[in-house]
């Protein structure tokens, strides 16, 4: 981070892309995959509850990431007869070896496919449209280097939470905050539930773990970060949902800072408006500290 600490922090989301005429809506993203991997689609289709429409939010995609479908996955890999005359115990080993490899190749290519569709926007014909503050703090939630390639903004001065486009190659952070209901470990006549099959089954629901995001361990990582913005005074929300995912790191803000900490948010409409305004007031932010706005007040630079 920069070596003056600044008053001001911005917090960017997809918004702030799209606002820049850049494809990274869902529908862009399915887009690509339908034009350059049909095998990721198949697996869409078959392994998850994916929906594809031009409204699509990134948060939505991201949430169904939690919805893979280990237990028809499970059905389609297990051929094993446990009453034929010549099944083997041993034979539950190499069905273990067969989840492991096909659970590896269905996260490899889902973010093979993600990176590689980040990776192929362009900012080529991207020019600065907003005023903004380039000597200031940035939270960005995008994969992208529009701040560092558009507005000139200092690398020491971007924390990209989740990673980003050129630094992230193979560890873009992406998923859910989903949670597997556990199965009982007995029954009510407190015999166990387990069975020959219990740990292959088990291992079918890594995909659903894989893109689950772990928010908790990624706070604690740039706990740096959050100490040095302790102090800030305004915090400005360009283009972010504010989805159940990612409220934490929004908590976290408010906890830390001054109680008098002034929220200026960019809205879309009025329904994203009211949304937004409802989120904050769950993380606990006095509606009179919040101030709304629409991102193109930043273009004749009114704030």
């Amino acid at each position: 981070m920069s070596k003056v600490a600044d008053k001001r922090l911005y917090v960017i989301g997809n918004g702030f892309d799209l606002y820049h005429k850049l494809p990274t809506k869902y529908s862009d993203f399915h887009q690509f995959i339908l034009q350059c991997q049909a095998k990721v689609q198949v697996l869409f289709d078959t392994y998850f509850q994916l929906k594809f429409n031009e409204e699509y939010l990134w948060t939505d995609f991201e949430n169904d990431l939690g919805t893979f479908k280990w237990r028809t996955f499970y059905e389609d890999i297990n051929n094993i007869d446990v009453l034929d005359d010549h099944f083997k115990p041993s034979s539950i080993y190499s069905l273990e070896d067969n989840i492991t490899q096909e659970t590896d190749e269905i996260i490899d290519l889902i973010r093979e496919a993600f990176e590689n569709w980040v990776s192929s926007i362009s900012l080529d014909f991207v020019t600065p449209s907003l005023t903004l503050d380039t000597s200031s703090n940035f939270l960005n939630f995008n994969y992208t280097m529009t701040l560092e390639e558009v507005y000139d903004v200092a690398n020491e001065n971007i924390l990209h939470i989740h990673g980003d486009v050129e630094n992230s190659r193979g560890s873009l952070i992406f998923g859910h905050n989903k949670r597997l209901k556990n199965s009982p470990k007995f029954d009510k006549h407190g015999e166990s539930t387990r069975t020959l099959f219990s740990d292959s089954e088990d291992m079918t629901k890594y995909p659903f773990y894989a893109f689950r995001k772990p928010v908790t361990d990624i706070i604690s990582e740039n706990n740096d970060f959050f100490n040095y913005i302790v102090n800030v005074e305004e915090v400005i929300v360009l283009g972010h949902s504010l989805n159940s995912v990612d409220i934490p790191y929004f908590r976290k803000i408010e906890k830390i800072s001054n109680a008098k900490i002034k929220w200026r948010i960019s809205y879309f409409n009025d329904p994203s408006k009211a949304k937004l305004l409802t989120s904050f007031q769950k993380i606990g932010v006095a509606t009179n500290r919040i101030e709304f706005f629409k991102m193109n007040d930043l273009q004749s630079g009114k704030l």
